[in-house]
């Protein structure tokens, strides 16, 4: 008589393949694509987008991006890109419209904002630091003998340009800012706080100005009070995004959390993508909040499984509030990550390496008009028991908008994938000759568009291939 058990895989629960294969909780994953945790326990299919506009520069880099968001309650789109002989900012009016400010090539541009007098500045190390209002662009109004600068902060009355050059002179360690403005920013080269490190970013964390640097991170208060908070350095400026209380930002070693006080590491889940981040790529790092999501692109990184596989134009993300990682994949390279609030609410958008611009997550259900693929991989599934040996011959599927889902699997015995079957609808089961062995994995691919698809729960149907001696 055929005695069939089942075993569950629900609660998904991102990748993790840092623990023991028995510690492995259920709903862990050994890898996925291209899908996220959005509900608990639930996966879905994302990381679609669609160009914004049309292409401004070919071959040529999207070098920073900003939303004005003025006190009138109105946005305006700002963006920088490389050109053939000079950098450019771009304001979007039904289309990018150049504002000819012929900058200096292969600069990043960082842009912050006034409420006080209602203006926009702009720095990128080397040219004059710009000021912008509704009306024009200027390198004299409210920027007279501001220093250049790689980072921009508006924080309390100010506005502060971090990791300097003053009339030529480098000062990678100084935060120079602005006079308290009332009605218009005014500046003294006297006015300057050290840190004692390179500065390399610059955020805020609660009421505090957050400020990164090479091998620490510091706190500076309203009250001019300065405290070192970390030995934990920042790779990157364009990293490092708030999220309540709480900071996060890349070192080295992996993804970073400040909560005000303490500094702790959120990336191990992910660790072995982490260190497979060059050397060179680490300031490219880019990230944004979404939600309660954190989406942190890293690039291009050998497959930690197999070295002569490479993963391309990985995106990692984060849910705050369950505390899991997924992996996603853009089909164009990304080197800037910025948010903007349309019409209807906060979106994410990307620039790429060729002079687009492109709006994420937007359920078309596929990037920039072309079909893309997902996966997941299950870890080890075991039947009765690690030492038991079990016959294993069902999966049975559960979701939302399930087609083409093919079903492959992989048993201990093997290191190839055979192909069984396909789930379709909101259930399915896929059927296959039995396999005898102590464990088993399944991967579900698929490759489609406009089909962002949900998955619940997974069953695995097995039974002992022999006789349990209850004894």
């Amino acid at each position: 008589m055929v005695n069939i058990k089942y075993t569950s895989i629900v609660n998904f629960n991102g990748i993790n393949r840092q623990v023991s294969p028995f510690l492995i909780e259920l709903g862990d994953l050994s890898d996925a694509q291209n899908l996220v945790t959005e509900k608990i326990g639930v996966l879905k299919k994302s990381f679609d987008y669609t160009i914004k506009g049309s292409q401004i520069a070919a071959e040529q880099d999207i070098m920073g991006a900003f939303d004005f968001y003025r006190n009138d309650g109105t946005h305006d789109h700002i963006i920088a890109v490389n050109g053939n002989s000079t950098a450019e900012i771009y304001i979007y009016d039904t289309s990018w419209v150049d504002q000819a400010q012929n900058l200096t090539r292969n600069y990043k541009v960082r842009f912050a904002y006034s409420p006080t007098i209602d203006v926009l500045f702009a720095a990128n190390y080397a040219d004059a630091t710009r000021s912008y209002t509704s009306e024009a662009w200027s390198a004299s109004t409210n920027v007279t003998d501001a220093a250049k600068a790689k980072y921009i902060k508006g924080w309390g009355d100010r506005i502060y340009l971090l990791n300097c050059d003053v009339s030529g002179t480098e000062y990678p360690s100084r935060a120079y800012r602005s006079d308290a403005i009332e009605t218009s920013a005014t500046w003294d080269t006297d006015e300057y706080i050290v840190f004692d490190d390179t500065i390399s970013g610059v955020s805020t964390n609660g009421e505090n100005l957050f400020v990164a640097c090479q091998n620490s991170t510091y706190i500076f208060t309203l009250n001019e009070d300065k405290y070192k908070m970390s030995d934990i350095g920042c790779v990157s400026n364009e990293g490092i995004v708030s999220y309540g209380n709480y900071t996060f930002y890349p070192a080295i070693d992996g993804y970073y959390a400040f909560d005000g006080r303490d500094t702790f590491k959120i990336s191990s889940q992910v660790e072995e993508y982490w260190k497979e981040i060059t050397a060179a790529n680490l300031d490219d790092i880019q990230a944004v909040v979404r939600g309660e999501h954190i989406y942190v692109y890293i690039g291009d990184i050998t497959a930690p499984w197999d070295s002569t596989q490479t993963l391309q134009n990985v995106i990692l993300d984060y849910n705050i509030l369950q505390n899991n990682w997924n992996r996603g994949r853009l089909g164009n390279d990304c080197t800037n990550l910025h948010s903007y609030v349309t019409s209807s609410s906060r979106k994410v958008f990307f620039g790429d390496d060729d002079g687009n611009v492109y709006e994420m997550f937007d359920d078309s259900g596929q990037q920039n008009s072309v079909d893309f693929s997902s996966h997941l991989e299950t870890n080890w599934v075991y039947g009765s028991g690690a030492s038991v040996i079990d016959d294993f011959s069902e999966i049975f599927g559960f979701g939302k908008y399930l087609s083409n889902l093919k079903v492959s699997y992989k048993i201990s015995e093997t290191d190839s994938w055979r192909d069984i079957g396909e789930l379709s609808g909101e259930q399915d089961m896929v059927k296959f000759d039995k396999v005898r062995s102590h464990k088993i994995k399944f991967r579900l691919s698929e490759y489609s568009g406009k089909n962002l698809y949900e998955i619940y729960r997974l069953d695995v149907g097995y039974e002992p291939a022999y006789e349990i001696d209850e004894d």
